[in-house]
């Protein structure tokens, strides 16, 4: 929390938690262009008044929605890479994109794949470099940039084929394809 915002007491923080949640549930059932304000409350069991107290609009709550799912999809990444290597990083992401196949599909077929990107790039530039053990002779921010991209153009595809495509064989394809020339000498 930086100087000059609002401390948050338990009740907006809960307030905020079942918005977030309301969200993801309906992003389960329907398109993120199908969801209103209403049906977020509705679900939420709060009043419509009261969304407005904790965000401006649907796109601001997507939005810290999308910035907590990609923290999460990085620190899994990257705690898996750091314990066990490349291809368990992957298989870590991709098992944590399976298990939320809903939201990912939503975000990344709804129209908002270049501002995941945008974040993704973002949080992959000030939460991974200082873990990664960075040998290749790619420049460690066009690593992240071409990293970024191609993973979330790899999860697109991948979401496209439906839940009959392995995760095991996904990972493998991104780790091949992705990680290990970004971060390896020769990949």
């Amino acid at each position: 929390m930086s100087e000059g915002e609002p401390k948050l007491d338990a009740r907006m923080v809960r307030t905020q938690q079942a918005l977030r949640a309301a969200l993801l549930a309906l992003l389960a059932r329907k398109s993120l262009d199908d969801v209103s304000i209403r049906d977020i409350v509705a679900e939420a069991g709060i009043g419509y008044a009261t969304f407005f107290r904790h965000f401006p609009s649907k796109a601001a709550l997507l939005e810290e929605v999308v910035e907590d799912e990609i923290a999460r999809l990085i620190d899994l990444s990257l705690s898996s890479l750091q314990e066990a290597g490349t291809l368990a990083s992957c298989l870590a992401l991709f098992r944590h994109v399976d298990a939320n196949r809903a939201l990912w599909s939503a975000l990344l077929t709804g129209g908002a794949a270049g501002t995941i990107r945008e974040q993704f790039a973002k949080a992959a530039a000030e939460r991974g470099p200082q873990r990664i053990d960075h040998r290749s002779d790619i420049p460690m921010e066009l690593g992240v940039l071409f990293g970024v991209t191609s993973t979330v153009e790899i999860i697109a595809w991948w979401l496209r084929q439906g839940p009959g495509f392995p995760v095991e064989r996904i990972a493998e394809i991104h780790d091949r394809l992705v990680v290990k020339p970004s971060i390896t000498p020769g990949g």
